[in-house]
């Protein structure tokens, strides 16, 4: 997943994963037309209830020491992270939350539940004098689908949030 490096605070912000990862090397058939195919077999794996599976962290690049994490359970994320001048950054949950993180304290300042996963990573753009962040979700990609099918719609949409000053 993307990280995002805001120079004003000199960390990056990472979305982590700790997920054991169970793979062996696939047969060597050749690959049907329209599927899916990396050479691995894999296999999901199988998180009890509350199981931390991940954290959004902010790091110092230069030390590696980690100033913030917070932790992620049930499912880990796959939204990349996008950090603003004004000491916010944007990630997302596979369960469809759309987070503003305190870049200081990682604490979540504001989440909306979208129509379906967020597992892309959001932009920021101003248009006649007024900031916006806009989101795509949906259950595409690898990731969502094997761990989220069940839980949330297909259904992909694009979210556009303004901005406002304090």
């Amino acid at each position: 997943m993307p990280i995002a490096f805001n120079p004003n605070t000199g960390l990056v912000y990472a979305n982590t994963w700790n997920v054991q990862r169970i793979q062996k090397l696939a047969p060597s058939n050749p690959q049907a037309l329209g599927t899916i195919s990396t050479g691995v077999v894999a296999r999901n794996p199988i998180f009890k209830p509350g199981d931390v599976v991940g954290a959004f962290v902010a790091l110092n690049p230069v030390t590696g020491e980690k100033k913030w994490e917070a932790p992620l359970t049930d499912a880990p994320s796959a939204a990349g992270m996008l950090a603003t001048d004004g000491g916010l950054v944007f990630t997302g949950k596979l369960t469809g939350e759309f987070l503003a993180l305190d870049a200081d304290t990682g604490k979540t300042l504001w989440q909306f539940k979208v129509s379906s996963s967020v597992n892309s990573t959001a932009i920021t753009y101003t248009h006649k004098g007024q900031q916006y962040v806009s989101i795509a979700s949906g259950l595409g990609g690898a990731v969502a689908p094997r761990f989220v099918q069940d839980k949330v719609p297909s259904g992909g949409s694009l979210w556009t949030f303004a901005l406002m000053a304090e």
